[in-house]
């Protein structure tokens, strides 16, 4: 998915989309310290650990888009927001299947807590449907593919991932520009697929469309949900691989800060709108996480 933006500047939504980043890819690391905690055995058993699944990943995700946009331009299919609140739902519950191994107190709390959160997420999509409540669902379905994925994938299998969807979305946005049609869609459906972050507080959000320059008339910009899931990914693969040798915090940092220039290079820097976000925060990370192994391992 492409980040969208009107015109170079760094006002509050721009820096809300760098916390969201990091504030996932932290929360997507926890999760995975959480799980691993329980079961050990989930962790990738070399560096290289689940490669086989980037050209799964990729084929599925090019299908999974190229359908969409056909049965979407073909039918009305209202029913396809119900399956993205059935997704989100379903992360959601195994999120907190998670979490409520640290909160809950006793087994009637845990199962309180592991069905009442995703019904309260659900419902508020339903019902409430406002720009916040899809990116506060967002926050918690991009940490879950960080998180899931991370813990998939060995180091260098996650980085050869990132690369080939920062390639694919490059060439989905600039060439085919099929990724620009998906987003178009997703607003048009009414789809949580993207992350809306007003410029200005006081005025309502109201209907996004977006142009050949990015978002045009409306004071907001967006974020596929895949800019922030993606990068994490690395991330939380990063901190595993850290925590194995020793050297947990610099394999978390490094990556992070790598992501977040990435992304305040998208965002400044002279880059054509609607621009692709992956080349850049996949890139970041990667960087990233290449100069910790470097530091700690290469060096050391």
């Amino acid at each position: 998915m492409e980040e969208m933006v009107e015109k170079r500047e760094f006002p509050g939504a721009q820096i809300t989309s760098l916390a969201l980043f990091v504030v996932s890819s932290l929360f997507a690391v926890y999760l995975a310290n959480i799980a691993l905690q329980v079961e050990p055995s989930i962790s990738p058993t070399s560096t290289t650990s689940g490669i086989d699944y980037v050209l799964y990943y990729l084929v599925a995700a090019i299908v999974f888009s190229l359908l969409l946009i056909f049965l979407a331009r073909r039918y009305k299919l209202n029913f396809l927001k119900w399956v993205f609140v059935a997704a989100i739902g379903l992360m959601v519950f195994y999120i907190w299947n998670y979490l409520g191994l640290v909160i809950a107190n006793t087994y009637t709390e845990y199962y309180i807590i592991i069905f009442a959160a995703p019904l309260v997420m659900v419902l508020a999509l339903v019902f409430v449907r406002t720009w916040y409540v899809v990116n506060i669902a967002g926050f918690f379905l991009t940490s879950g593919m960080a998180f899931v994925l991370g813990l998939l994938l060995g180091i260098w299998a996650a980085a050869i991932f990132l690369a080939a969807f920062a390639i694919y979305d490059y060439i989905s946005v600039y060439k085919t520009k099929h990724m620009i049609g998906l987003a178009k869609i997703a607003l048009e459906r009414d789809l949580p697929m993207l992350f809306v972050f007003p410029r200005d507080m006081s005025r309502p959000v109201g209907k996004i469309e977006i142009g050949e320059e990015g978002i045009e008339g409306h004071a907001a910009m967006a974020l596929g949900f895949g800019d922030v899931a993606f990068p994490g990914i690395m991330v939380v693969a990063s901190a595993v691989y850290g925590m194995k040798i020793g050297y947990f915090y610099p394999f978390v940092i490094l990556p992070i800060v790598g992501g977040v220039a990435g992304m305040v290079y998208l965002i400044v820097g002279n880059v054509k709108k609607p621009a692709p976000g992956l080349p850049f925060l996949n890139t970041g990370v990667i960087v990233g996480t290449l100069l910790s192994y470097f530091l700690y391992v290469v060096i050391h």
